[in-house]
């Protein structure tokens, strides 16, 4: 009975760390510049600007002429919230929605975090953070070729909830970010109407996960009435009637307590990829661009702390005290009931492979309209392995349980993600030879399989609107402005998402919100400036 519950929790451990990757998903593109997201980030055929270029299509830089530095700041405003229902037929063995403190409860957070290099975890209460980014390029007169450089964040994005907010039992800090500190690029203009670039860019990966655990499991909640017959009390402690044959009072166990606390931090310190891209523009009017960018493989590496509850360890130390408990521990490897396990772990991650391409249309002398399709290769996420430098307490149970995905210092899990298809457009309005408004819409497929939706990455279909300003300032120096709105709202009915609600007694999988129906919503609101000048 007690061994489904311990390869439970260590599926616990590490299987919340996979729908961390499809925050790549939703962050993408989102923070490179103001312009792009005024323009639903339709821009592979339309670049401006330096990052703007190197990131969407660095064949663009041919068009940033003489020496030009930039810098963006974009804001970023954030409202998380889900809602845990109870079903008329939720029960666990007599238990009901009366007897879990989350039944009918709502989790809310507008608390941003972000991870940063040497500074790590950051989680200030501020109404938004703001992220830099900034670039220079050079092209030399007379010449056809244009260099440039920039540090900006390909995304970056995470929360903090309150330590008694119901979500926290899947991701109470989160932090996820990719940082390119050093992007060297080259753009040729072959003609006047045909160009060529790419960029070579050197990232910084990390994740910061800590979470409360739970275990609503059938099994568990046998358990719990079994402690209730032998007369365990609050805390531990109570009769024992068959000790020392079988103790169980050394620590109440249940599916609606805690059973311990994880915390994760990983980091790849260089994650190279490349960007190739092509721009041509044969008239005034119509432009075509393209821009593959290249898949990079990784390997996170970093630290995870277990701090187990001090009923969950009392539990097995006082079981294995027993004639029954000593027995059965040494044939099955189980618990001993320590307070923590720590140490070290790696992941090999591969961040994929996208495809843009595009168009800009010039409609009139005044109105420009463009249009994107892109391809992100999801796919090849088939599984990810994870590596620790030693066993941990609960290891043995899962092996024996799962023997192809767990291994005594490894765990495998299996991913069913899926490559999309995503499109935007954009529509700039030049009102006068200074002044322009934008407006832009993308919306975004999720990459995440039905059943595998949650709330520690909250990602469904995503809708991104946005509109914008350009101002000339003067004939060196160009101004544009944006505010977006991203929004994303899922309804995950009861035992249908495997890590969320999935209700069985077989379900090796963790499940902290099982047989709940689960509402999320995710409201982003970004607000940024470009200046970019030559000099």
């Amino acid at each position: 009975m007690r061994f489904n519950t311990l390869a439970a929790l260590l599926v616990t451990v590490f299987y919340c760390l996979f729908p961390l990757n499809s925050f790549a998903q939703m962050g993408q593109n989102l923070t490179i510049s103001p312009h792009a997201r005024s323009q639903g980030n339709a821009v592979t055929a339309n670049p401006q600007g330096v990052v703007e270029s190197i990131h969407f299509n660095p064949a663009g830089l041919t068009k940033l002429d003489g020496r030009q530095l930039e810098a963006s700041l974009t804001n970023v405003a954030m409202r998380l919230s889900a809602k845990f229902h109870a079903p008329e037929d939720y029960e666990l063995l007599g238990l009901d929605e009366d007897d879990d403190p989350v039944a009918n409860t709502k989790s809310l957070t507008t608390t941003i975090a972000l991870y940063a290099p040497v500074l790590g975890y950051q989680a200030p209460k501020l109404p938004m953070a703001t992220l830099p980014s900034t670039g220079i390029s050079i092209q030399p007169p007379g010449s056809k070729l244009t260099f440039a450089s920039g540090i900006y964040a390909p995304f970056a994005f995470g929360y903090k909830r309150a330590g008694d907010d119901p979500g926290k039992y899947q991701g109470e800090e989160l932090a996820l970010t990719r940082l390119t500190y050093f992007s060297p690029s080259i753009a040729y203009k072959y003609s006047d109407e045909l160009s060529f670039g790419a960029s070579f860019g050197m990232s910084y990966q990390s994740l910061y996960l800590q979470q409360d655990m739970r275990t609503p499991n059938i099994l568990v909640a046998m358990a719990d009435m079994l402690q209730d017959a032998f007369g365990c009390e609050e805390g531990g402690g109570g009769d024992d009637p068959l000790a020392p044959l079988l103790t169980l009072c050394g620590g109440r166990v249940g599916p609606f307590r805690d059973a311990g606390e994880l915390t994760v931090e990983m980091e790849e310190r260089l994650s190279p990829t490349f960007n190739v891209g092509v721009l041509w523009e044969p008239t005034d009017w119509f432009a075509w661009g393209a821009t593959y960018q290249s898949s990079s493989d990784m390997s996170l590496s970093g630290k995870y702390e277990l701090d187990y509850s001090s009923d969950f360890t009392g539990f097995w130390q006082v079981f294995n005290s027993s004639i029954f408990g000593s027995i059965t521990g040494a044939i099955f490897n189980l618990p001993r009931g320590v307070d923590m396990d720590r140490g070290n772990l790696s992941m090999d991650l591969t961040y994929p492979m996208h495809f843009q391409t595009g168009v800009k249309l010039k409609l009139t002398p005044h109105h420009t309209f463009t249009f994107d399709i892109g391809y992100t290769d999801y796919d090849e996420w088939e599984a990810f392995v994870i590596e620790l430098d030693k066993p941990l307490d609960i290891t043995g149970a899962g092996q024996i349980l799962s023997p192809n995905n767990v291994g005594s210092r490894s765990l495998k899990i299996g991913l069913d993600y899926k490559s999309v298809w995503s499109w935007g457009i954009g529509f700039e309005h030049q009102i006068t030879s200074r002044l322009k408004t934008r407006i832009g819409y993308e919306p975004r497929r999720s990459s995440v399989p039905d059943d595998r939706r949650n709330i520690l990455a909250p990602l469904g279909d995503v809708h991104f609107f946005s509109t914008g300003l350009g101002y000339t300032w003067d004939k060196d120096t160009e101004l544009s402005f944006d505010l977006s709105f991203l929004q994303s709202k899922e309804y995950i009915p009861a035992d249908t998402s495997d890590g969320l609600n999935i209700d069985s007694v077989t379900n090796l999988v963790y499940n902290p919100y099982a047989g709940m129906d689960v509402e999320t919503k995710l409201t982003l609101v970004l607000a940024g400036m470009t200046f970019r000048t030559k000099f």
